[in-house]
């Protein structure tokens, strides 16, 4: 598949994803009582080759989850092994972070920022979208079988906590079928 929006069609998501984005941002910000900044919203298709290259830094954790419903995907939360200690400190974390605390610390997180960013997406364009929980996730260890679609339109935004040196990023990544839905929903948004 080759998605290509139109500029229209472009635009409007990323104003869509920005709003959804931001909603995520001050859910973060109010919890932890930090500034948070964002990127710009990209937007891009990829095969699950250039998905799955895209996913090799060792200096991040990442966490996986999918969503069913209207539209179809998965999240994946990418998170800077840089400023962990400071983000558990601003979540109340007990210092040092051990593994199991850690990797509580990294869920609470992906849950926070995906659950507001899809929610937030889906319900601007009237979708309905179900988020399972997160799970750790270790990209080398998949399989390119192991994804579901051959091409994906991906929309991701960073995240950086100012209070730390911490940053993250959330991968939005929708299924064929969906970018379909979603270029549809789109388009009779924009009519």
């Amino acid at each position: 598949m080759n998605t290509l929006l139109t500029e229209e069609q472009r635009d409007a998501l990323q104003e869509l994803m920005n709003i959804s984005m931001g909603q995520a941002a001050n859910a973060l910000a109010r919890l932890i009582a930090a500034k948070i900044t964002l990127s710009i919203p990209k937007i891009s298709d990829v095969t699950p080759q250039q998905f799955m290259s895209m996913l090799t830094d060792d200096a991040v954790w990442y966490t996986r989850q999918s969503f069913l419903g209207t539209i179809k995907g998965e999240v994946v939360a990418v998170f800077s092994k840089e400023g962990s200690d400071a983000i558990g400190r601003l979540m109340d974390y007990d210092l040092p972070l051990n593994q199991d605390s850690l990797d509580e610390l990294l869920l609470e997180l992906a849950n926070i920022l995906a659950g507001a960013c899809l929610t937030g997406f889906a319900e601007q364009l009237s979708l309905k979208a179900k988020l399972s929980m997160p799970t750790m996730y270790t990209p080398t260890m998949q399989h390119i079988e192991q994804y579901r679609w051959a091409s994906t339109l991906m929309m991701e935004v960073k995240f950086n906590v100012e209070a730390s040196h911490f940053d993250s990023k959330i991968v939005i990544c929708l299924e064929e079928s969906s970018v379909q839905t979603l270029l549809i929903t789109l388009q009779q948004l924009l009519e």
